[in-house]
């Protein structure tokens, strides 16, 4: 079976005479066997609107006995009528040449085609189902083909939007668009919702306004004394100062607290300094943390000499040196010690030597397997050695 492709419209780039030309040519090649000429692009323009020349070229084709049928692979016209029409003539063909064999003479004579007589002149039409003759009407030949959405997306290209409501089977077409309610915890949040927020929303819009043009979000600034404006623009100068100090230490990529406890008279009498010209007062300097916790270390490391210089009485001892070490805790004597060391030796000896054997030491698990040595035996003395 063979079908020969034509375009009818001159848009291949080769006018129709060529194209017969062409066909004329490889004619030979399908002597003898079913041929279909498909002429494509139908839906720009049919046959019967083409001119007289090459509507007699489509009727030669005719004439000769070479269907021709119309097309339209960008709207499916005529494809399912070529393919059933590819179908019968392959089919009539097969049965032709099985007819031209000496086999069916065999097998036509043990064949009998019983025709009963009628019985009254009641016509009996066939019964076709309805399930049938819905599935026929499917397979109509220029029955229009539903896109799909993969189509839709390589017809469309970018403009393509994917909408699946729009095939939402409902009484009212208008609600096809409506938002899907959302459900949180098992409450649907649209029966939570005032209808009325959408009319006092606007009327906190209007409300808020006229606050704005009476004037009640003004600032207050220029209402401010002097005092008031001296105290914003040193908390300004501080701002910038501690932004200025976090950026120098993000540089230096120092990790720990800006003053630590270890730090010199010399860095505390800089640090005041610094403040003071800030305009911070540091008249009432002994109460702050930092002297406090300066004292507070000063102490700790005196009370820590005076306990390494002095003798270790019971009264100076501190309770961390009176606490024996583990090793030596609830042994009496030296000699327990040393049996007690010995003791924790040999009991570690065999965790010892397992931990040094390896898979590739040598290690006969069995010196006498059983299955080797035990058992029926033949006649003959029962020493082995």
């Amino acid at each position: 079976m063979y079908c020969c492709c034509v375009d009818s419209r001159d848009q291949c780039g080769h006018t129709l005479p060529e194209q017969l030309e062409l066909f004329n040519n490889i004619r030979p090649l399908f002597a003898n066997k079913p041929l279909i000429v498909v002429a494509n692009k139908c839906d720009v323009k049919k046959i019967n609107e083409l001119s007289e020349e090459d509507q007699k070229i489509f009727a030669d084709l005719t004439t000769d006995g070479i269907s021709v049928i119309e097309t339209s692979t960008l709207t499916e016209e005529g494809v399912i009528q070529v393919k059933n029409e590819a179908c019968d003539r392959l089919l009539a063909n097969r049965v032709e040449t099985k007819m031209k064999g000496k086999k069916v003479h065999d097998v036509l004579n043990r064949l009998h085609l019983a025709m009963p007589a009628k019985r009254d002149e009641k016509e009996r039409p066939p019964f076709i189902p309805e399930g049938a003759l819905v599935r026929r009407k499917a397979m109509e030949v220029d029955a229009p083909k539903r896109k799909t959405e993969r189509d839709l997306e390589v017809e469309l290209g970018d403009d393509y939007i994917l909408d699946l409501q729009k095939y939402w089977d409902l009484m009212n077409e208008d609600e096809k668009n409506d938002k899907i309610p959302e459900v949180w915890e098992g409450h649907n949040i649209a029966d939570y919702i005032d209808p009325d927020i959408m009319k006092k929303l606007e009327d906190l819009e209007k409300e808020e306004e006229l606050k704005e043009k009476a004037g009640e979000y003004d600032s207050d600034e220029e209402s401010e004394d002097e005092e008031m404006q001296e105290i914003r623009v040193l908390a300004k100068q501080i701002k910038e100062k501690k932004q200025l100090l976090v950026m120098a230490s993000k540089e230096k990529d120092v990790h720990g607290p800006r003053m630590p406890r270890t730090a010199t008279k010399v860095e505390r009498k800089k640090l005041e300094k610094q403040m003071g010209g800030l305009g911070l007062d540091m008249d009432d300097k002994d109460d702050s943390h930092y002297a406090q916790q300066a004292r507070r270390s000063r102490s700790v490391a005196l009370k820590r000499k005076r306990e390494t210089s002095a003798p270790p009485t019971s009264k100076t001892r501190s309770q961390s040196a009176s606490r024996p070490p583990r090793d030596k805790s609830g042994l009496r004597d030296p000699k327990m010690a040393k049996k007690a060391k010995k003791m924790m030796k040999n009991s570690q000896k065999d965790m010892n030597r397992h931990g040094k054997k390896g898979e590739a030491d040598r290690h006969v698990f069995d010196l006498k397997p059983k299955h080797l040595l035990a058992g029926k035996r033949k006649s003959g003395t029962n020493d082995r050695r």
